[in-house]
């Protein structure tokens, strides 16, 4: 019976490279959208009130978040196209079972089968 799972969850070569395209396409994206915030220049007031300030703080954290978010999604991406090339992309890094296409097609740097990711969650928490 696990065989016809695996059989059933294993990517077929052009599927990879479709999934392969589309990471490229991500990453590409997360770098662009990661460099237009590292080129959002905030310009200081010189004049302002305390609320003012607050909320130039506010943003300011807001950027320094989303560019965070950014970096940690290019990470995953590089990760799974170094997968690819290694021959080992759709596997649990956990169970070492293939990972759903549907998890795949959903999230294609997903590093965990679903019952996986659930566990190292709830052992973060």
């Amino acid at each position: 019976m696990v065989i016809k799972k695996a059989n059933k969850d294993a990517l077929t070569a052009a599927e990879i490279k479709e999934i392969k395209a589309h990471l490229l396409a991500l990453k590409e994206d997360a770098a662009a959208r990661l460099k237009d915030k590292k080129n959002m220049d905030m310009p200081d007031n010189e004049v302002g009130d305390p609320i003012d300030d607050a909320s130039k703080s506010l943003d300011k954290e807001i950027l320094f978040e989303l560019s965070g978010n950014a970096h940690k999604t290019l990470d995953q991406i590089e990760a799974a196209l170094r997968k690819i090339d290694k021959g080992i992309y759709g596997i649990c890094e956990y169970c070492r079972q293939p990972i759903p296409k549907k998890r795949i097609k959903a999230l294609p740097f997903a590093r965990y089968c679903i019952n996986c990711q659930h566990t190292t969650e709830s052992h973060q928490h």
